[in-house]
């Protein structure tokens, strides 16, 4: 029979590795038993992905969503995507991003409702993007870094600057998360 565990999806700063919240993320997620999804990129999604696989004995994979588009819409696979720490890769038909936050041709999309849970890092346009798709198709957030990283997100999402914060929240989720068809 196979375990279905719960999918916790990091959303973060493609620029940025935010090693100081991602490497202890990654290494949470993994010990707790759940897969970790990303958007398979650099940043926030390397750095966090290379902790998670770093933990040897864990239950769960490493899932990336993977774009295949460029902005004008011709295919363009990419060298940088996947990451070297994603060990499940789920191509897409779909942009990096998309400049209108209306439009559903983005990975945010299938990132944000592949996760059962969502934990944000700081980030720019496409992680504000996943926020707000977070609260609008109502799944459980923490946005986890400094206060000042999150001036311009939505205001009433859960807040934490230490990896303990998380973790109480995954384990206040964790029996919703580990039955939940979202």
């Amino acid at each position: 029979m196979i375990s279905r565990l719960p999918i916790i999806g990091v959303m973060g700063s493609h620029e940025q590795e935010w090693t100081e919240f991602s490497e202890p993320l990654g290494r949470l997620i993994a010990e707790q038993g759940y897969h970790l999804l990303t958007g398979a990129g650099a940043g926030v999604m390397t750095a966090v992905a290379g902790a998670y696989t770093a933990v040897k004995k864990r239950a769960g994979v490493s899932i990336g969503i993977v774009p295949t588009v460029d902005y004008e819409g011709h295919y363009s696979p990419g060298d940088e995507y996947p990451n070297p720490y994603i060990e499940i890769p789920i191509l897409t038909p779909l942009d990096k991003k998309m400049q209108s936050d209306s439009m559903p041709y983005s990975r945010n999309y299938v990132n944000i409702m592949t996760s059962n849970a969502v934990v944000i890092l700081p980030g720019e346009h496409g992680t504000k993007n996943e926020a707000a798709l977070s609260i609008m198709f109502k799944k459980p957030m923490i946005m986890f870094g400094p206060e000042a990283a999150f001036t311009s997100f939505p205001e009433h999402a859960e807040r934490a600057q230490a990896i303990e914060q998380v973790a109480a929240f995954l384990e206040r989720i964790a029996v919703k998360i580990g039955t939940s068809e979202n």
